[in-house]
């Protein structure tokens, strides 16, 4: 059998990169009216071209070059895959942004250009996690065509293969062997010639070769097609024709009924390691996505949930989510992008947050109308209490700390001048009676001698999806907590305590001790920080080296210089640690709370090095079992590594967990567990520059930072500590009102362990809701929710798998359906 080349011409347009987004996507324009054009001048000539951002921006921009566009998809020349947004990374976001990438893109392709598309694309994108397959096979794509990492740095056995997922889902996978995504001008003869060599004689005879200019798009262009043409009529032994990634793998399908079932080699697990630097590059705008993607979900579920209980319309998130998927690009994320792109990429988030935030704060004061917020008729002269309608936007119950400030009266109560620590607080729960709670710092220092503004902490229990009422007013008979009521202490003035935990941090040390049950959580010295020499570019070693990969130099020494308790029990303990390094340093506000099994930290950190990065350290850990997208791993590999919301790791005292809200790598060397807080690498360059080179070029990150992380010997609940890390209660100072709901109640729950929730949102015609949920343990549980009182079974979830299920009906019936792919 002759082999069959099919010739995939493709143009790949990273829309930031070199350049800002209006270059890039104008470039679309350019590109693909220049393809267009040859398109007519050659019969042939086939493309391929995914990405529903490009093509919502010629639609709304140049509606002619759409209309051709549309006029070859007919004629079925123009091919469109991918199925996405955007080419996102697909290591960093999490499953349910990686999912919303195939939801919206193939919904918009669907709609707009009337294909449905089955073929995914990821050109570029810096490495593929291991719950990506789950992911591709939930939302309909049967074929995955790649290019990173190469061959050189993962060895699989045939350019086509199949990718199998942990729950034994697969898609048929294709990596060119011989060269990349694109071509230059001159390289075609050349490519075709490696390829004959390559694979004549061999068991596949239908061989994939993409090729045109890429990057800042181009394509394919007349010389390239000349040179083809020139090959073909040289080589009869081998049928030339243009194609696209569909008709490719179909071409391999019809091939393997005639070929022994095991043909094509599996490929288990993630499809990693390359670009190792992009896990932590641009750390300002890492923490800003992390913390917009959490936002944006939250928000999501909250409208949708409250929208339930109450009957009003859904919101549109639309825009947030298109601004959010496009911002995940492969070299928006990663880091990789010029200052002034990454710039405007922030401003872009911030435009996210905001839409996000005012979603929740309408949905969330539409409940509080809702529900019974009264307060107390104050006694004499007094002003009435304030009220707090505080939202669980989770699906399982909360119990745990709960911080609650506002203004006791108008103005500043003249009596309590100067001593403001005495004006007698009342906290009441949702049923009235008070609530025992501890005095903290507010948020702001102004008029620290007045008594008008007041920040208390308690121990709090919110409902799932829920919501639960709490007064707090200036009461002149209120009483003070008893001590006996929390055991979280200050021991001295360098450690704190709650019982389970302790916190020391002695002047001086290169550590902050922990103990758990009394024993040493970490090796000596502790939890600490480390500089390490890094001069590698944007994308850290581009090649792999392993000597560049192992560089493990370090840079000052990081010491304790200031400690101060800040709060001291007996609901929760504080202890303020500042480590310092040069002019580099970094604060942590460790808290232990009463009954807690866990660390929760602020951190804050002032960074000034170039050509390093900042670790932490966390001491006496022999293995690491990683949180990624689609799923969860351990890895052997000690270098650096993606990661998401948690790591749980086997330690050499005691295992124990660490949740963060902003950080993506991590190493494990010398027994050591190291996020990566922060590089200071030269935007977009591939030079190797030392800290004093060209120190007119800008690097990143200088300046302050700050984010939150959790530890915990609780390695149970370590998820669902992250969870509560990354979308916390919310606690809404509210207008006292009479509702006809109770002052606590709940609107859904999953009942089900090992269930992991990814969304709870509207359809889009507001017909019902859609819920989805991951298996994550490798069990087979019922997914069982409780919706507004009523419990549906939803059936049994195989090990791993992601499922999507429909809630409609009315409130006298409500009825749970599972739908076979992502919507």
């Amino acid at each position: 059998m002759a082999l069959t080349f099919h010739l995939i011409p493709n143009a790949h347009l990273d829309p930031v990169w070199l350049w800002d987004w209006r270059e890039g996507l104008n470039e679309g324009i350019t590109t693909c009216r220049t393809v267009l054009d040859l398109m007519d001048q050659f019969p042939q000539l086939t493309f391929s071209r995914g990405e529903c951002a490009i093509y919502k921006h010629i639609q709304a921009t140049d509606p002619d070059v759409f209309a051709r566009i549309e006029a070859y998809i007919e004629s079925s020349r123009w091919e469109v895959v991918g199925g996405t947004v955007i080419q996102p990374d697909t290591n960093m976001p999490a499953t349910e942004a990686l999912i919303r990438q195939f939801v919206i893109g193939k919904s918009w392709f669907r709609k707009q250009l009337r294909v449905s598309i089955n073929v995914g694309w990821a050109a570029d994108s810096f490495g593929h996690a291991d719950g990506l397959p789950e992911i591709l096979h939930h939302c309909g794509m049967r074929y995955f065509a790649f290019t990173r990492p190469p061959q050189s740095i993962l060895p699989i056995a045939a350019p086509v293969f199949w990718w199998q997922g942990r729950s034994g889902c697969r898609v048929m996978a294709f990596r060119p062997q011989v060269g990349w995504y694109g071509s230059s001008q001159l390289e075609m003869p050349g490519r075709l010639d490696e390829m004959l060599r390559l694979y004549k004689g061999g068991t596949i005879q239908n061989i994939g070769v993409p090729f045109g200019l890429g990057n800042h798009g181009g394509g394919p262009v007349r010389q390239q097609i000349q040179q083809i043409e020139e090959w073909s009529n040289k080589h009869p032994e081998v049928t030339v024709l243009y194609s696209g990634f569909g008709r490719f793998f179909r071409s391999i399908e019809e091939e393997l009924e005639q070929l022994p079932p095991d043909t094509l080699p599996v490929h288990t697990g993630e499809m990693n390691f390359v670009m190792r630097g992009c896990y932590s590059s641009a750390a300002r705008f890492k923490y800003l996505y992390r913390k917009t993607e959490a936002a944006l979900v939250a928000a999501e579920q909250t409208a949708a949930a409250i929208s339930a209980r109450i009957n009003t319309n859904p919101v549109n998130l639309a825009d947030a989510w298109d601004g959010l998927l496009f911002n995940a690009f492969h070299d928006i994320l990663p880091g990789s992008s010029i200052e002034r792109a990454m710039r405007e990429q922030v401003e872009w988030l911030g435009g996210v947050q905001h839409q996000v935030r005012s979603t929740s704060f309408r949905a969330l004061n539409q409940l509080a109308a809702a529900v019974d917020t009264t307060v107390r008729k104050p006694e004499d002269n007094h002003p009435s209490g304030i009220v707090f309608l505080v939202w669980n936007p989770r699906p399982a119950p909360y119990h745990g700390p709960l911080e609650l400030e506002g203004c006791l009266d108008y103005r500043p109560i003249e009596a309590y001048t100067g001593r403001p620590e005495q004006l007698p607080i009342a906290l009441r729960g949702a049923d009235g009676k008070s609530v025992d709670y501890q005095r903290i710092s507010t948020e702001g220092t102004f008029g620290s001698n007045d008594a008008w503004r007041a920040r208390l902490v308690t121990m709090a229990n919110i409902p799932a999806y829920g919501w639960s009422v709490f007064e707090m007013a200036w009461d002149e008979k209120s009483q003070a907590i008893p001590a006996s009521n929390g055991n979280a202490r200050a021991v001295d003035d360098n450690t704190i305590d709650n019982g389970i935990c302790t916190v020391n941090a002695p002047l001086g040390a290169n550590g902050i001790r922990i103990t758990r049950d009394g024993r040493d959580l970490f090796t000596d010295p502790g939890l600490g920080v480390v500089t390490i020499e890094d001069h590698e570019g944007s994308w850290g070693a581009m090649d792999e080296d392993p000597a560049k990969l192992d560089a493990n130099v370090t840079r000052g020494q990081w010491s304790i210089t200031h400690v101060r308790v800040l709060e001291k029990g007996p609901i929760r303990a504080a202890l303020w640690v500042r480590m310092t390094s040069g002019t580099s340093w970094i604060d942590f506000t460790l808290r232990l709370t009463t009954g807690r099994d866990a660390i929760d930290c602020d951190a804050r950190l002032f960074w000034s090095e170039r050509s390093a990065r900042l670790k932490l350290v966390l001491p006496g850990a022999k293995s690491a079992h990683y949180d990624v997208p689609g799923g969860s791993l351990t890895r052997t590999d000690y270098r650096e590594v993606p990661g998401g919301k948690w790591v749980k790791v086997q330690g050499t005292h005691c295992d124990y967990g660490f949740a963060s809200d902003s950080i993506y790598a991590f190493d494990l060397r010398d027994q050591q567990l190291r996020p990566t807080l922060i590089r200071g690498s030269r935007y977009a360059s591939d030079a190797a520059l030392g800290p004093d080179e060209q120190p007119w070029q800008p690097a990143t990150d200088l300046g302050e930072h700050a984010l939150r992380f959790v530890i915990t010997g609780d390695i149970g609940n370590l998820p669902e500590m992250a969870n509560e890390l990354a979308t916390p209660t919310v606690a809404l100072l509210t207008t006292p009102s009479p509702g006809y709901l109770p002052r606590e109640g709940s609107i859904a729950c999953v009942e089900s362990q090992g269930l992991e929730l990814l969304a709870l949102k509207h359809e889009e015609d507001g017909s019902g809701w859609l819920v989805r949920v991951q298996e994550k343990r490798g069990e087979k549980p019922h997914m069982v929710i409780t919706w507004l009182d009523q419990r549906l079974d939803g059936g049994e979830v195989e090990p791993f798998t992601i499922k999507t299920y429909r809630i409609s009906g009315t409130a006298a019936q409500w009825s749970i359906e599972s739908i076979p792919e992502a919507v």
